[in-house]
């Protein structure tokens, strides 16, 4: 793994992670432990989309993450699609941990299966889990877990409805309630967005495919990171 700093005409520092072997199978491990200083500005986000490959049955492939943001701070935790394929093992958690002054913009958007090969997510298995804490207590907790016949299980209309893209976008700021109303404007009819506490915005969402997904997806991320896209995201 590597870490790129590109050059950006913002206050922020972007910090671009590149998986060298192009994505994780089973018995592979990837870790990332930072720091947002205090008073600092970092943007955290990924080369590509990473991609979840086929892995031994009972092998999972290991992601785990955690960022420690400091008095005032502010971090964006921006990475780009995950792609499960056919037989991927994916096991993976996120924990920020923040200061009660800083400032965090987190989305993680999950693709099932290479939606233009026409794959099905027959046998499969993910296990998730983001975690962001404030002066040390839990203040947002996210666990997914899905296994076997995952196209299937999203088919049905009380799950998914046959998407095959869902996204997560927390928002965690003092101006969490005035945006509500702006990114539930720009929201589709497969989408939501929520107050879970006075300075905390969660967004959800589904789509058919990555494409109709940016196409919502990207003027709220504008909209709440104050229009600081990080460059891959442009490309």
């Amino acid at each position: 793994m590597k870490v790129l700093f590109p050059r950006n005409q913002t206050s922020f520092l972007q910090a671009v992670t590149v998986n060298t072997a192009g994505g994780a199978t089973g018995g592979d491990q990837f870790k990332i432990d930072a720091t947002v200083k205090k008073n600092a500005r970092l943007t955290l986000t990924t080369q590509a989309a990473e991609r979840a490959y086929m892995a031994p049955k009972f092998t999972a492939a290991s992601v785990h993450n955690k960022v420690t943001v400091e008095k005032n701070a502010q971090f964006h935790w921006m990475p780009q699609e995950t792609i499960l394929f056919e037989n991927s093992n994916l096991s993976r958690s996120l924990i920020i941990d923040m200061h009660e002054t800083s400032n965090c913009l987190l989305v993680e958007p999950l693709v099932f299966g290479r939606i233009a090969s026409g794959e099905r997510l027959n046998s499969a298995k993910i296990k998730d889990h983001i975690e962001i804490r404030k002066n040390g207590s839990i203040h947002f907790l996210e666990k997914l877990f899905l296994s076997n016949n995952i196209t299937e299980h999203l088919s049905s209309a009380t799950i998914a409805n046959g998407a095959n893209v869902t996204v997560l976008v927390v928002y965690i700021g003092s101006d969490a309630g005035k945006l509500l109303p702006v990114v539930r404007s720009l929201l589709p009819e497969t989408a939501g967005a929520s107050l879970a506490h006075k300075d905390t915005l969660v967004m959800r969402a589904l789509a058919p495919n990555s494409y109709e997904m940016r196409h919502f997806l990207i003027p709220v991320l504008k909209r709440l990171s104050g229009n600081l896209l990080p460059k891959p995201w442009m490309i």
